[in-house]
């Protein structure tokens, strides 16, 4: 007999989440679905334990034992697990169902758990929320204990001597950093031509002059050979060179991500999705199937914890309140690397800059940390700075990119800023602490009213050039 409620969540990550427990909170009736650990990547295998990690690897001692840095990682994850498992499954209006959910026809889930037994549930609104899962590379010789990705990563109690690191991305670089600095010995290789290649290339020149003052090896278009399990060498191949790495114990791989789409019967459901974009949604989150809903990582707009919980939060709000007015667009979504020094950025690409309008139109204000803040001075800072790319004369802002101590907590002003059409002439009239860094933000808008200021035709004449060479919004 089937099971009918009124929403259904498949999926328990940071987004499944936030539609459930807010469903559930304005008293709607809800089925949660969740075939492995309650919290998704973000609690098990991403943000949690990776940022755990890096803070305690930031207080390691020379001297201290790094195996207990790796098993209090673990602890710690262990326990949010194990509460957040515990607190689901009492929240009122809410079933925890656990199992692996497939669609058998339009909004009719069969769910199987582990002892393989099946039962088939139903929903008015039901939603996608599956996450994503690392993506794998198989390396000639290399045997299966020595490989891992990062849910093999965070379940090891002991430190490798020297760790290899596929890939050149945000998990590549943040695990590079703290294991470096806990004692392991880090080699990074990938196939790109630079680290952070989504990134302006400013940001990716201070993360390699940061990974080579700390002695990390970098090896750019550069793929796995073979790994020789007797010397424990893993060779390289780049360009028409071969590079021997010796003594290596462990490779990390990190070069994307999967989406966990494939084994959902989204034909079964009339559910649309594209193997480049994956479940294919409208900006409110609804797939072509009416009553059916997509979030996180499983669309092409999200890949980060809160980018899903801002999708589940308008989800929320579909569902629950049809008739209230939405915003037609998705909310912008910074990004932040947790490296050393951190970067953040929010805002339109390098790539979409170029496309936007002419490049004459627009104004970069770059503003180095040291020399232009006295806090770096305090802190010892040596790299470190502010980029904004703004409209000239009316300094709407259209980019900003921040690689500094703490960019992942300064990014939100630029956010908000963007979010409110808030100019850079307000932003240069607002007063900051003394000393932060952010008075570095100060900075940029001191930069930017004197250039205006002092050039009001020229000034004039960029900004009716931008105001006409795009095609007006409606």
């Amino acid at each position: 007999m089937k099971k009918h409620y009124q929403n259904i969540v498949i999926g328990a990550g940071s987004g499944g989440m936030t539609v459930a427990i807010g469903l559930a909170a304005l008293g709607k009736e809800v089925a949660l679905i969740e075939g492995h650990h309650v919290g998704g990547d973000c609690t098990n295998v991403g943000c949690v334990p990776s940022k755990t990690l890096i803070h305690l690897a930031k207080n390691f001692k020379d001297g201290a034992n790094p195996d207990e840095v790796l098993r209090e990682t673990i602890r710690k994850r262990d326990f949010l697990r194990d509460k957040e498992t515990e607190e689901v499954k009492e929240v009122e209006n809410l079933t925890f169902i656990e199992g692996m959910a497939k669609f058998s026809a339009a909004k009719t889930l069969d769910v199987t758990n582990s002892a393989g037994e099946t039962q088939q549930i139903t929903a008015e609104n039901i939603v996608i929320s599956t996450g994503a899962r690392p993506r794998m590379l198989n390396v000639d010789g290399l045997p299966a204990e020595r490989a891992m990705t990062n849910i093999d990563l965070f379940d090891l109690e002991n430190a490798p001597k020297h760790i290899a690191i596929i890939g050149a991305g945000v998990i590549a670089l943040e695990m590079a950093f703290a294991l470096q600095k806990i004692g392991t010995k880090v080699t990074m290789f990938a196939l790109d031509k630079r680290a952070l290649m989504s990134n302006i290339p400013e940001a990716a020149e201070a993360i390699q002059a940061s990974l080579d003052k700390k002695g990390i090896s970098t090896y750019y278009g550069a793929t796995a050979k073979i790994y020789d399990e007797a010397s424990q060498t893993l060779t390289l191949t780049q360009g028409d060179n071969d590079i021997a790495v010796d003594a290596v114990d462990k490779v990390l791989v990190a070069i994307g991500r999967v989406r966990n789409i494939d084994s959902l019967g989204l034909e079964q459901a009339g559910v649309k999705s594209d193997p480049r974009m994956g479940i294919l949604t409208n900006s409110f989150g609804e797939t072509n199937m009416r009553g059916v809903y997509a979030i996180g990582d499983v669309t092409s707009t999200s890949a980060f914890t809160h980018s899903a919980n801002a999708q589940g939060r308008r989800v929320v709000q579909r569902i629950a309140f049809p008739f209230l007015p939405m915003a037609k667009k998705e909310p912008l979504f910074p990004n932040a690397t947790f490296s050393d020094p951190e970067v953040a950025s929010v805002g339109l690409t390098a790539a979409e800059l170029g496309a936007s309008c002419h490049q004459n139109t627009i104004k970069r204000i770059r503003v180095d940390l040291k020399g232009n803040t006295d806090r770096a001075y305090t802190d010892g800072i040596e790299e470190g700075f502010i980029i904004v790319d703004a409209v000239r004369l009316t300094g709407r802002i259209l980019h900003a990119t921040i690689v500094a101590p703490h960019a992942s907590e300064m990014i939100s002003f630029f956010t908000l800023a963007m979010s409110q059409k808030i100019s850079l002439y307000k932003i240069y009239r607002l007063v900051y602490p003394y000393p932060t860094f952010s008075s570095g933000i100060l900075k940029v808008g001191d930069f930017f009213m004197r250039e205006t200021l002092t050039n009001l035709p020229k000034e004039i004449g960029a900004y009716l050039r931008y105001r006409f060479a795009r095609p007006t919004k409606k």
